[in-house]
């Protein structure tokens, strides 16, 4: 072999074992690094509206037990967001023989029942496509028999004020059954969010729902006696 074949030989090897040097050794970390925390690659197969479901679930299940824990509570069994001390079960509500409202909206009815019996129906109008009204299970947490109703913006135009609704019964926050008097389209979504009835039928709902009412004007709150529960659902 010749003297620069010889030469260029050696310098290949050299370089194939520098190569191999290299790649057995880790390269250091910059500082700080290793206080990172992995990369979340199961992250992207993670089902999000599932994990969202699980947090809200055990958020909720925190919040119930503070509240059993807490007797600021006491007399109430029903806060004004629905929350209640009470069971939420429908089937439960129908064996026990229990008074219960169930709203189709997608029929625009509301149903009385006691225990699976059914007690009367009524036309509704719940609320707009812009202003839906509530789904899900609730215990009424809130009565009066008349208030003055009003909400919107003046600014854009939104703005109402009613005078003397008639039959007020609050069931989550500010959604509420109620007779209207300023309208006549039962059967069709009308409404902010509440369910509007018409003032018999609101009148005939009030009392059937709360029997103890003696007639005053104060506001009612509910305890354990006589939370009604609604059951609202497409």
């Amino acid at each position: 072999m010749s003297t620069p074949t010889r030469t260029l030989a050696l310098a290949l090897l050299l370089l194939c074992a520098l190569f191999s040097i290299a790649w057995r050794t880790p390269l250091p970390h910059a500082p700080g690094l290793n206080l990172l925390p992995p990369l979340p690659f199961s992250a992207a197969t993670m089902d999000l509206p599932r994990v969202r479901q699980e947090r809200k679930t055990r958020l909720g299940a925190a919040y119930y037990r503070r509240l059993l824990e807490d007797g600021s509570h006491t007399p109430y069994a029903v806060a004004y967001n629905g929350l209640t001390l009470l069971h939420m079960d429908v089937d439960r509500a129908r064996a026990r023989g229990e008074k219960w409202i169930e709203v189709s909206l997608n029929d625009q009815t509301l149903y009385a029942w006691r225990g699976d019996r059914l007690v009367n129906r009524f036309i509704i109008s719940s609320g707009v496509d812009d202003n839906p009204t509530v789904t899900g299970l609730f215990r009424v947490w809130a009565r009066t028999a008349a208030q003055t109703m009003d909400g919107g913006d003046r600014a854009s135009g939104t703005y109402y004020s009613l005078p003397n609704v008639q039959w007020v019964q609050y069931f989550h926050h500010g959604y509420a059954f109620h007779g209207a008097y300023w309208h006549n389209n039962f059967g069709t979504p009308m409404s902010h969010g509440c369910v509007n009835l018409t003032v018999e039928d609101a009148e005939w709902l009030f009392n059937w729902a709360f029997p103890a009412w003696n007639g005053s004007g104060a506001w009612l709150r509910t305890n354990e006696n006589d939370a009604t529960l609604v059951w609202v659902h497409e």
